[in-house]
């Protein structure tokens, strides 16, 4: 095998693993934000409730958007502006993409840099979330979120293939759908 193939490979290994922990956390966060919700509402109606459930509920529902925003941006379904690929040819495309994900890279870290500082902040606080869990515990998710969309972005821009057009046509493809459907209706002429 080729080194090129190699680290092709060794791309889409780590991208593998890493939708798969992905996608078990936020079935986990998932569930576990609904059992708690309808836990807490049955409860409520027999005139008992768990103090600590409304907080913890917050948290899982910063967790599900920062675990939900790395998933989009691991499998490129982040929004984004494609007004320049009706302009420019494919080759000039693909290192412009490759400009763009450096450049988100770079606003994804920065964000983390400022969501640490958040999180040492909350933490001179001292303040609670849930139970005993500090909040600056809970907000962690923050910089580690921010991080990792940068560094799937940074993956994206530096990977042999590139960011190729043929990777967003998924995304394109998914939001173009109803019309294309509705073009091949009975009776309607393509």
């Amino acid at each position: 095998m080729r080194p090129h193939e190699q680290l092709t490979e060794v791309f889409s290994l780590l991208s593998e693993g890493l939708r798969r922990l992905e996608s078990l956390l936020l079935t986990l966060l998932l569930f576990g934000l609904m059992i708690l919700g309808l836990l807490q509402i049955a409860m409520r109606n027999i005139g008992v409730a768990l103090p600590w459930a409304d907080g913890a509920m917050r948290s899982m529902v910063l967790w599900l958007a920062m675990v939900a925003g790395i998933m989009a941006a691991g499998k490129l379904r982040h929004i984004r502006l494609n007004l320049i690929e009706h302009w420019v040819g494919p080759s000039i495309l693909g290192w412009l993409n490759r400009l763009a994900y450096l450049i988100a890279t770079a606003v994804c870290f920065v964000m983390s840099w400022y969501g640490m500082e958040m999180v040492a902040i909350e933490a001179s606080f001292g303040a609670t979330a849930f139970l005993s869990v500090p909040t600056w515990v809970v907000q962690m998710i923050v910089p580690i979120g921010f991080a990792l969309m940068g560094l799937r972005f940074f993956f994206i821009a530096l990977s042999p293939r590139g960011p190729e057009p043929a990777l967003h046509s998924g995304v394109d493809a998914s939001i173009d759908a109803p019309d294309r459907a509705f073009d091949r209706a009975p009776g309607r002429q393509p």
